[in-house]
């Protein structure tokens, strides 16, 4: 829901070229830049940057809830995508999501 944080299940899951867990992952050394295709802002995430997970307790054994970590999105309602871009890495999108007035 726009302007609400996200419910539900919502990881994101480190992995390496051959899609293993990378359960020793910190983001404070190798940050995640999250943006949207929708138009709008993402907040609840990291330290100084909404948008950037950031903090070496992030990810546990590699898996990052954003739902506990109080990922937001307000903006534009719609069907869209979110892309996470790490520092040094491959960035991944999600499949397609919905946002509710």
């Amino acid at each position: 829901v726009n302007g609400t944080a996200f419910t539900g299940t919502n990881t994101l899951t480190a992995q390496d070229a051959y899609g293993n867990t990378v359960t020793s992952f910190n983001a404070n050394a190798n940050n995640i830049t999250v943006s949207t295709s929708l138009t709008g802002s993402i907040s609840g995430l990291g330290s100084g940057g909404n948008n950037i997970l950031n903090q070496a307790g992030d990810f546990t054994s590699g898996v990052a809830n954003l739902t506990s970590l109080g990922l937001t999105f307000t903006g534009t309602s719609g069907t869209g995508t979110f892309t996470f871009t790490p520092a040094t890495g491959t960035a991944v999108t999600s499949s397609s999501i919905t946002v509710n007035p």
